[in-house]
């Protein structure tokens, strides 16, 4: 049904979809910014090529299994150190930590962005509801990562589904915040 989601093509896929729309939208902005600059000088294109630029670093992570390395990094640190049998603790505190971050910022933003800037806000959250998701993979704390590798829906695992999706509202945010077209006088 949908084991096509759970493969390592389908995230990828809807990475560069995102990456598409981010960058296209950068692009539309920055011509209209040039073109009409006082009619349109609320638009901010340096946000989508950033966001560009932070999804393609994690576009590139996913493909070279950054994550997985990195986090066999940390488990050979944990047992050199001696601190392998006690981890859980250090895990469910550095995921309680993402987790508190990830509110904190949410909130901030919400409460701080101008409102000139409201218009990017819902992708600039799903972004980085997309980063918090992935550092809590890194961290690989058991209980986190059985939810999320051995919970499957229609065939595909619970973690392809939650990155697929948030991706999927990256370029849904993204469509949805296509600048206005030009009034006529």
């Amino acid at each position: 049904m949908l084991t096509w989601i759970d493969t390592t093509w389908c995230v990828l896929l809807a990475y560069v979809a995102a990456l598409a729309a981010t960058f296209s939208l950068g692009l539309v902005e920055s011509r209209r910014r040039r073109a009409h600059a006082v009619e349109y000088s609320h638009l901010w294109p340096r946000f989508w090529y950033a966001t560009t630029i932070l999804l393609l670093v994690m576009a590139l992570g996913r493909l070279s299994d950054t994550g997985e390395l990195l986090a066999n990094l940390g488990r050979e640190r944990a047992r050199s150190s001696g601190w392998y049998q006690t981890r859980r603790n250090a895990q469910a505190w550095v995921v309680g930590t993402l987790a508190t971050l990830w509110l904190a910022s949410v909130i901030a933003a919400v409460w701080r962005v101008p409102e000139r800037r409201r218009r990017y806000l819902p992708t600039a959250v799903v972004v980085v509801t997309l980063v918090c998701y992935a550092a809590a993979r890194m961290v690989s704390f058991h209980p986190v990562d059985s939810l999320l590798y051995r919970t499957e829906l229609g065939g595909a695992r619970l973690t392809a589904l939650i990155e697929t999706s948030i991706l999927l509202v990256v370029v849904g945010t993204a469509a949805w915040n296509a600048p206005p077209t030009r009034r006529s006088h």
